[in-house]
């Protein structure tokens, strides 16, 4: 699991950061002191877990939750107790720790996240497409990638392809950790890439272009899902 820390407190992202050493679970940290910083951090990689607080100098917490993907599990780090009648409106939220914060409470919290991320798991490796008058289930790991064709995407398979209404801004928020977009028209299926060169992706059996303003993101995908 991937874990982003946002505390304008250095100390307490240190702590922090300490307490994910010990679970073998979390395998990359990142953290930043700036609410901002963390939007663009949010937008550019996915992550499992975000341990926010909720009183940042720049931009509120509450600011953040609403750019976070539905599907990360995020944790309150907080002194304001009035902010938890209000924590029911983001279904990201699963636990407030308020500071001060001791170890045992923190793994609890964890604990919940690995729920909530296996059940997220669960779902979001299948997903329903409209093709024609019909829905189909498409099981996201037979995908090698989705291309936009105007208000369409042509969802492509090893052994068959559907076209289906959706734009691909859509789609992405929909997607699990091993798609990711390559280009302004695809969206790759990381576990079907066979090679990466030359502004192309090599996938079974096909190729796509690979954008250099997606390439470094592509790349630092790779290097956490390893």
């Amino acid at each position: 699991m991937k874990c982003l820390i946002v505390d304008d407190d250095p100390l307490m992202c240190d702590l922090l950061e300490h307490f994910c050493s010990k679970i073998d679970d979390i395998k990359s940290v990142v953290t930043t002191t700036s609410g901002f910083e963390s939007i663009n951090m949010i937008n550019s990689s996915h992550f499992n877990i975000i341990l926010l607080d909720y009183n940042l100098p720049d931009i509120t917490g509450e600011d953040i939750l609403k750019i976070a993907p539905h599907n990360t599990a995020v944790i309150m780090i907080t002194s304001n107790k009035n902010f938890a009648l209000d924590s029911y409106n983001y279904d990201q939220i699963i636990d407030f720790l308020v500071k001060p914060i001791n170890f045992p409470r923190f793994f609890k919290a964890f604990q919940k996240a690995q729920v909530f991320h296996s059940k997220h798991q669960e779902k979001e490796t299948r997903l329903f497409i409209k093709d024609g008058n019909k829905l189909v289930k498409v099981n996201l790991e037979d995908v090698c990638y989705f291309k936009s064709e105007a208000n369409y995407i042509s969802v492509v398979m090893t052994k068959r392809k559907i076209l289906t209404l959706m734009t691909l801004k859509d789609l992405e928020t929909k997607l699990p950790d091993f798609f990711q977009r390559v280009h302004r028209s695809y969206i790759v299926n990381l576990n079907k890439i066979i090679s990466i060169g030359n502004n192309v992706i090599e996938l079974d059996n096909d190729h796509v272009p690979l954008s250099q303003s997606y390439e470094k993101t592509l790349y630092q995908k790779i290097s956490l899902l390893n």
